[in-house]
Protein backbone atom coordinates (compact mmCIF):
# COMPACT_ATOMS: atom_id res chain seq x y z
CA UNK A 1 0.00 0.00 0.00
CA UNK A 2 2.83 2.47 0.86
CA UNK A 3 4.13 1.56 -2.34
CA UNK A 4 1.40 2.08 -4.71
CA UNK A 5 0.80 5.74 -2.40
CA UNK A 6 4.91 6.64 -2.84
CA UNK A 7 3.69 6.04 -7.03
CA UNK A 8 1.37 8.80 -7.27
CA UNK A 9 2.71 12.11 -8.37
CA UNK A 10 1.85 15.33 -8.48
CA UNK A 11 3.69 15.54 -11.79
CA UNK A 12 3.02 17.96 -14.97
CA UNK A 13 6.44 17.38 -16.61
CA UNK A 14 5.72 16.15 -20.04
CA UNK A 15 2.78 17.29 -20.46
CA UNK A 16 0.89 19.74 -23.58
CA UNK A 17 -1.39 21.62 -21.92
CA UNK A 18 -3.77 23.76 -23.72
CA UNK A 19 -4.60 27.36 -21.73
CA UNK A 20 -6.74 30.16 -22.97
CA UNK A 21 -6.17 33.72 -21.82
CA UNK A 22 -2.89 34.25 -21.38
CA UNK A 23 -1.60 37.98 -21.44
CA UNK A 24 -3.06 39.14 -18.06
CA UNK A 25 -4.24 37.95 -14.46
CA UNK A 26 -4.90 34.04 -13.72
CA UNK A 27 -3.70 33.11 -17.30
CA UNK A 28 -0.35 34.75 -16.79
CA UNK A 29 0.63 33.60 -13.90
CA UNK A 30 -0.35 30.09 -15.01
CA UNK A 31 1.21 30.37 -17.94
CA UNK A 32 5.02 30.72 -16.26
CA UNK A 33 3.82 28.29 -14.15
CA UNK A 34 3.11 25.48 -15.84
CA UNK A 35 6.20 25.68 -18.14
CA UNK A 36 8.08 25.77 -14.86
CA UNK A 37 6.49 22.55 -14.02
CA UNK A 38 7.83 21.09 -17.13
CA UNK A 39 4.73 21.21 -19.23
CA UNK A 40 4.96 22.77 -22.67
CA UNK A 41 1.71 24.74 -23.20
CA UNK A 42 -0.32 25.95 -26.33
CA UNK A 43 -1.41 29.87 -25.24
CA UNK A 44 -4.39 31.42 -27.00
CA UNK A 45 -4.29 34.54 -27.05
CA UNK A 46 -6.24 37.22 -28.73
CA UNK A 47 -2.76 38.79 -29.84
CA UNK A 48 0.23 36.66 -31.16
CA UNK A 49 2.29 39.88 -30.43
CA UNK A 50 1.13 40.17 -26.49
CA UNK A 51 1.49 36.63 -25.79
CA UNK A 52 5.00 36.89 -27.29
CA UNK A 53 5.14 40.13 -24.85
CA UNK A 54 4.28 38.44 -22.09
CA UNK A 55 6.69 35.49 -22.91
CA UNK A 56 9.72 37.91 -22.93
CA UNK A 57 8.85 39.60 -19.97
CA UNK A 58 8.09 36.79 -17.80
CA UNK A 59 11.01 35.03 -18.58
CA UNK A 60 9.38 31.92 -19.80
CA UNK A 61 11.18 29.30 -22.08
CA UNK A 62 9.90 29.77 -25.20
CA UNK A 63 10.49 26.93 -26.70
CA UNK A 64 8.43 25.37 -24.48
CA UNK A 65 4.86 27.25 -25.59
CA UNK A 66 2.82 27.32 -29.14
CA UNK A 67 0.71 30.32 -29.61
CA UNK A 68 -2.93 30.69 -31.03
CA UNK A 69 -3.97 33.83 -31.82
CA UNK A 70 -7.93 34.03 -32.08
CA UNK A 71 -10.81 35.98 -30.62
CA UNK A 72 -13.13 33.44 -29.01
CA UNK A 73 -15.62 36.24 -29.52
CA UNK A 74 -15.11 35.29 -33.20
CA UNK A 75 -17.02 32.54 -33.78
CA UNK A 76 -15.41 32.18 -37.15
CA UNK A 77 -11.56 32.26 -35.32
CA UNK A 78 -13.04 29.75 -32.86
CA UNK A 79 -13.37 27.32 -35.63
CA UNK A 80 -10.19 28.01 -36.76
CA UNK A 81 -8.31 27.73 -33.26
CA UNK A 82 -10.17 24.65 -32.91
CA UNK A 83 -8.73 23.15 -36.13
CA UNK A 84 -4.97 24.18 -35.26
CA UNK A 85 -5.67 22.43 -31.48
CA UNK A 86 -6.62 19.16 -33.68
CA UNK A 87 -3.93 19.42 -36.22
CA UNK A 88 -0.83 21.17 -35.82
CA UNK A 89 -0.54 21.77 -32.31
CA UNK A 90 -1.85 18.15 -32.17
CA UNK A 91 -1.78 16.37 -29.27
CA UNK A 92 -2.53 18.35 -26.26
CA UNK A 93 -3.71 15.95 -23.27
CA UNK A 94 -5.00 18.77 -21.14
CA UNK A 95 -6.87 21.86 -21.57
CA UNK A 96 -7.33 24.60 -19.51
CA UNK A 97 -10.29 26.82 -20.32
CA UNK A 98 -9.61 29.93 -18.19
CA UNK A 99 -10.61 32.64 -20.70
CA UNK A 100 -13.79 34.71 -19.94
CA UNK A 101 -15.51 38.31 -20.02
CA UNK A 102 -17.31 39.79 -17.27
CA UNK A 103 -18.93 43.09 -18.77
CA UNK A 104 -21.14 44.50 -15.78
CA UNK A 105 -24.88 44.86 -17.44
CA UNK A 106 -28.40 45.31 -15.65
CA UNK A 107 -30.96 42.62 -17.24
CA UNK A 108 -33.02 45.66 -18.21
CA UNK A 109 -29.89 47.02 -20.07
CA UNK A 110 -28.71 44.34 -21.77
CA UNK A 111 -30.23 42.66 -25.11
CA UNK A 112 -29.66 39.52 -26.81
CA UNK A 113 -26.10 40.60 -28.89
CA UNK A 114 -25.11 41.05 -25.30
CA UNK A 115 -25.96 37.63 -23.81
CA UNK A 116 -24.79 35.75 -26.96
CA UNK A 117 -21.36 37.25 -26.52
CA UNK A 118 -20.64 36.78 -23.45
CA UNK A 119 -21.57 33.26 -23.53
CA UNK A 120 -20.06 33.02 -27.16
CA UNK A 121 -16.86 33.76 -25.09
CA UNK A 122 -17.46 31.54 -21.96
CA UNK A 123 -19.05 28.84 -22.59
CA UNK A 124 -19.13 28.38 -26.73
CA UNK A 125 -16.19 29.03 -27.75
CA UNK A 126 -14.73 26.37 -24.78
CA UNK A 127 -17.00 23.77 -26.34
CA UNK A 128 -16.08 23.59 -29.46
CA UNK A 129 -12.27 23.39 -28.48
CA UNK A 130 -13.00 20.76 -25.88
CA UNK A 131 -15.02 18.93 -29.46
CA UNK A 132 -12.21 19.55 -31.31
CA UNK A 133 -9.29 18.05 -28.93
CA UNK A 134 -11.67 15.12 -27.66
CA UNK A 135 -10.11 12.36 -30.30
CA UNK A 136 -6.76 13.91 -28.63
CA UNK A 137 -7.70 13.57 -25.17
CA UNK A 138 -9.77 10.40 -25.28
CA UNK A 139 -6.80 8.55 -26.90
CA UNK A 140 -4.01 9.29 -24.61
CA UNK A 141 -5.92 7.63 -22.13
CA UNK A 142 -4.65 10.39 -19.16
CA UNK A 143 -6.44 13.23 -21.04
CA UNK A 144 -8.03 16.35 -18.21
CA UNK A 145 -10.54 19.24 -18.88
CA UNK A 146 -10.50 21.91 -16.28
CA UNK A 147 -13.05 25.00 -16.83
CA UNK A 148 -13.03 27.39 -14.36
CA UNK A 149 -16.42 28.81 -13.34
CA UNK A 150 -17.10 31.79 -10.80
CA UNK A 151 -18.72 32.50 -7.21
CA UNK A 152 -20.60 34.52 -8.80
CA UNK A 153 -22.52 31.36 -10.05
CA UNK A 154 -23.41 30.18 -6.76
CA UNK A 155 -23.80 33.79 -5.03
CA UNK A 156 -24.91 36.01 -7.43
CA UNK A 157 -23.72 39.53 -8.22
CA UNK A 158 -25.92 42.41 -9.64
CA UNK A 159 -25.12 43.09 -13.35
CA UNK A 160 -23.88 40.13 -13.98
CA UNK A 161 -26.34 38.17 -14.42
CA UNK A 162 -24.98 36.76 -18.66
CA UNK A 163 -21.18 36.26 -16.59
CA UNK A 164 -22.82 34.09 -14.14
CA UNK A 165 -25.00 32.24 -16.35
CA UNK A 166 -22.44 31.12 -18.63
CA UNK A 167 -20.33 30.43 -15.56
CA UNK A 168 -23.18 27.92 -14.21
CA UNK A 169 -23.55 26.27 -17.51
CA UNK A 170 -19.89 25.42 -17.20
CA UNK A 171 -21.00 23.53 -14.01
CA UNK A 172 -23.34 22.17 -15.21
CA UNK A 173 -21.40 20.98 -18.89
CA UNK A 174 -18.78 19.95 -16.35
CA UNK A 175 -21.08 16.94 -14.99
CA UNK A 176 -22.46 15.81 -17.76
CA UNK A 177 -18.78 15.78 -19.99
CA UNK A 178 -17.54 13.79 -17.24
CA UNK A 179 -20.04 10.74 -17.20
CA UNK A 180 -20.12 10.79 -21.31
CA UNK A 181 -15.97 10.49 -21.34
CA UNK A 182 -16.57 8.06 -18.53
CA UNK A 183 -13.99 4.97 -18.80
CA UNK A 184 -11.41 7.01 -21.24
CA UNK A 185 -9.15 8.06 -18.72
CA UNK A 186 -10.24 11.51 -19.34
CA UNK A 187 -11.43 13.76 -16.11
CA UNK A 188 -13.53 16.75 -16.63
CA UNK A 189 -13.64 19.39 -13.47
CA UNK A 190 -14.37 23.13 -12.94
CA UNK A 191 -12.25 24.93 -11.03
CA UNK A 192 -14.03 27.57 -9.08
CA UNK A 193 -11.79 30.69 -8.11
CA UNK A 194 -13.05 33.07 -5.60
CA UNK A 195 -11.75 36.99 -5.22
CA UNK A 196 -8.58 36.70 -7.29
CA UNK A 197 -6.57 39.40 -7.15
CA UNK A 198 -5.53 40.75 -10.63
CA UNK A 199 -3.89 43.69 -12.33
CA UNK A 200 -7.17 45.41 -13.03
CA UNK A 201 -8.00 45.11 -9.06
CA UNK A 202 -5.03 46.02 -7.42
CA UNK A 203 -5.14 49.97 -6.82
CA UNK A 204 -8.54 49.58 -5.59
CA UNK A 205 -8.16 49.80 -1.52
CA UNK A 206 -11.61 49.50 -0.67
CA UNK A 207 -13.19 46.35 -2.50
CA UNK A 208 -9.85 44.65 -1.04
CA UNK A 209 -10.52 45.65 2.96
CA UNK A 210 -14.06 44.17 2.00
CA UNK A 211 -13.60 40.87 0.20
CA UNK A 212 -10.80 40.05 2.70
CA UNK A 213 -13.98 40.95 5.64
CA UNK A 214 -15.77 38.35 4.08
CA UNK A 215 -13.09 35.80 4.21
CA UNK A 216 -11.96 33.32 6.28
CA UNK A 217 -8.43 33.39 4.82
CA UNK A 218 -7.58 36.88 6.19
CA UNK A 219 -5.77 38.11 2.68
CA UNK A 220 -6.07 38.87 -0.49
CA UNK A 221 -6.36 35.36 -2.96
CA UNK A 222 -3.52 35.54 -5.77
CA UNK A 223 -3.35 33.38 -9.20
CA UNK A 224 -0.79 31.28 -7.30
CA UNK A 225 -3.30 30.20 -5.10
CA UNK A 226 -4.93 28.58 -7.67
CA UNK A 227 -1.85 26.58 -8.98
CA UNK A 228 -1.73 23.72 -5.91
CA UNK A 229 -5.49 22.11 -6.74
CA UNK A 230 -4.94 22.45 -10.23
CA UNK A 231 -1.45 20.74 -10.56
CA UNK A 232 -3.73 18.10 -8.51
CA UNK A 233 -6.20 17.89 -10.85
CA UNK A 234 -4.06 17.52 -14.22
CA UNK A 235 -1.15 15.11 -12.49
CA UNK A 236 -1.95 11.32 -12.15
CA UNK A 237 -2.40 12.01 -8.25
CA UNK A 238 -5.59 13.28 -9.49
CA UNK A 239 -6.93 10.60 -11.68
CA UNK A 240 -10.14 9.87 -9.76
CA UNK A 241 -11.90 13.14 -9.11
CA UNK A 242 -14.21 13.75 -12.24
CA UNK A 243 -17.39 16.13 -12.70
CA UNK A 244 -16.84 18.37 -9.39
CA UNK A 245 -16.44 21.93 -9.01
CA UNK A 246 -13.77 22.88 -6.81
CA UNK A 247 -13.50 25.83 -4.84
CA UNK A 248 -10.68 27.97 -4.03
CA UNK A 249 -12.29 31.57 -2.30
CA UNK A 250 -10.39 31.18 1.06
CA UNK A 251 -13.71 30.45 2.82
CA UNK A 252 -15.55 33.43 0.67
CA UNK A 253 -19.42 33.69 2.81
CA UNK A 254 -22.22 35.55 2.13
CA UNK A 255 -22.48 38.49 4.31
CA UNK A 256 -24.97 37.60 6.66
CA UNK A 257 -22.89 34.24 7.51
CA UNK A 258 -20.54 36.19 9.48
CA UNK A 259 -19.79 36.46 13.37
CA UNK A 260 -21.63 39.57 14.09
CA UNK A 261 -24.89 38.70 12.21
CA UNK A 262 -24.95 35.37 14.03
CA UNK A 263 -27.20 34.83 16.88
CA UNK A 264 -26.75 32.42 19.72
CA UNK A 265 -28.72 28.77 20.12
Amino acid sequence: MEQELSSLHVSLSGRRIFLSGVTRGIGRHLLGALVRSGAHVVALARSAEAAQRVIVEDGIDPKLVSVIAADLANPRDVESAAAALANEHAPVDSLLHNAAIDPRLSLAESDHAFWLRVFQVNLFAAVELTRSALPALTSCRTGRVVFFGSVVDRMGHANLSAYGASKGALAALTRSLAHELAGTGTTVNCLVPGAILVEKEQAVVADTSAIVEHQAVRRRLVPKDLFGILALLLSEAGSAITGQEIVVDGGLNHPLSRASFQTSG
